[in-house]
């Protein structure tokens, strides 16, 4: 079996996994449960710290199919599930806007959010890096944003919110992100190497959560490489 990096290997699939972000995790959770379903969110902070992780967590919430209806907690083993974890949903596309930010691929993109998923309740566009949208691509996207198709959401992470027009974001939803706890990051840093049977003292710990500067990412790709 070809080795596969901690950062990968352990990234939540839960929203109660998701180390330091508690006040976005019960926000949505809470939302969920009342059936309060937003059309646009933003999440926005450091990098390494959840934001695409929780964009995903978030879609399988929406669309697993242990209920007929979103969930607080996605089952993470209906169909549905295993295949956004896997980037395979036809019904959720990932998109890296550093590579695809023009106007010509967010017309394509807006032109195919009005048809109905082929399978699940929402089609989920996450747009990563999406400050980096050309502000022409943005005002294409504004009118779907404006008048939204039932079946459809949007989740946008960034470093950069501020590079987000204002009318995109007053549609939206915004999650700020904070850089996860010293303490923390070594908890879990324990706690993984436990499980990989790696000895690990004490002060090694903290020098890789030091290093991984809020970023549990960041701390385990550097714990890969020692």
């Amino acid at each position: 079996m070809s080795y596969q990096v901690l950062a990968r290997k352990y990234r939540p699939q839960r929203f109660s996994d998701v180390i330091g972000q508690e006040h976005v995790t019960r926000t949505l959770q809470n939302a969920i449960a009342q059936q309060r379903i937003a059309h646009g969110y933003i999440f926005s902070g450091h990098r390494g710290i959840g934001k695409t992780t929780i964009a995903r967590i978030l879609a399988m919430a929406l669309n697993c199919r242990s209920s007929d209806k979103p969930v607080a907690e996605p089952c993470g083993v209906c169909d549905s599930c295993q295949e956004i974890r896997a980037g395979s949903s036809v019904d959720v596309i990932e998109i890296d806007a550093a590579t695809n930010r023009g106007i010509d691929e967010i017309r394509e993109l807006r032109d195919a959010a009005r048809y109905r998923p082929a399978r699940d309740r929402y089609k989920i566009y996450i747009l990563d890096e999406a400050h980096q949208i050309t502000d022409a691509a943005f005002n294409a996207l504004l009118k779907t944003l404006e008048e939204p198709p039932s079946h459809i959401v949007f989740m946008m992470a960034t470093t950069q919110p501020e590079d987000i027009p204002q009318t995109i974001r007053s549609r939206c939803q915004h999650f700020s992100f904070h850089a996860v706890r010293f303490d923390e990051i070594v908890k879990q840093l324990r706690d993984i190497a436990a499980q990989e049977n790696i000895s690990a003292e004490d002060d090694a710990l903290a020098a890789l959560a030091e290093a991984g500067d809020g970023s549990m990412r960041d701390a385990l790709s550097i714990m890969d490489q020692a």
